[in-house]
């Protein structure tokens, strides 16, 4: 166990399909999925606001298609479909994007005076950090596989003695791991959150 028991190895992915309802990458998926659902509406906020000073027919022709693409991307990415893959993840980032633009303006009202405007401030960035977490799992290889309903296997991997494969709550990520030596302090290697929740160590520390 010499040089392993302080690290965490990156295993791979678990060797069954995305169709098992007991893959993480498929809840993974439909949370992503109700997330592109309200995105997509914040997208058609940001355009409506844009036509306004256009014409009535002219706002009703573009939010009218908007609508519909917005629709069909949104059936399409639920059903994996591979040609909406980057669509999706576009879509999440640009509502990200507009949260992080309200963000800064609420920050800026906040240091003008508007203390009410600091709530506006956490709200936008708890949505703007989520929807670039989304957006940022589309580079994720296990994630992208997945989707496509390809199956990673595990080539040559050989677990020691005590290692276990664990998955990252936060991206999925499948991790060799040894459960009797991770601590709060330890971090996923791919998206470097806590692999362990703080409160649940220390409770279990306590007793």
């Amino acid at each position: 166990m010499a040089g392993r028991a302080d690290e965490m190895v990156i295993a791979g992915m678990k060797p069954h399909t995305i169709a098992n309802s007991a893959n993480p990458f498929h809840r993974l998926h439909r949370g992503i999925t109700f997330i592109l659902f309200v995105d997509s509406l914040i997208v058609l906020l940001i355009v409506s606001s844009i036509v306004s000073g256009f014409s009535n027919g002219t706002q009703t022709t573009v939010m009218g298609v908007l609508a519909a693409l917005l629709v069909i991307n949104w059936l399409a990415y639920r059903n994996k479909h591979p040609l909406v893959y980057w669509l999706g993840a576009g879509v999440i980032g640009l509502a990200g994007a507009f949260f992080a633009i309200n963000a800064l303006a609420a920050l800026y009202g906040f240091f003008t005076g508007d203390s009410m405007s600091l709530i506006f401030v956490f709200l936008f960035s708890w949505a703007m950090f989520g929807s670039f977490r989304r957006a940022l799992s589309h580079f994720h290889p296990g994630y992208k596989n997945a989707y496509a309903g390809q199956v990673e296997e595990i080539p040559g991997l050989e677990l020691e003695p005590g290692e276990m494969l664990a998955a990252c709550p936060h991206c999925m990520a499948v991790l060799a791991i040894r459960p009797d030596l991770l601590n709060p302090k330890d971090n996923c290697p791919y998206c470097q959150l806590t692999l362990v929740n703080p409160e649940l160590a220390s409770k279990y520390e306590e007793e």
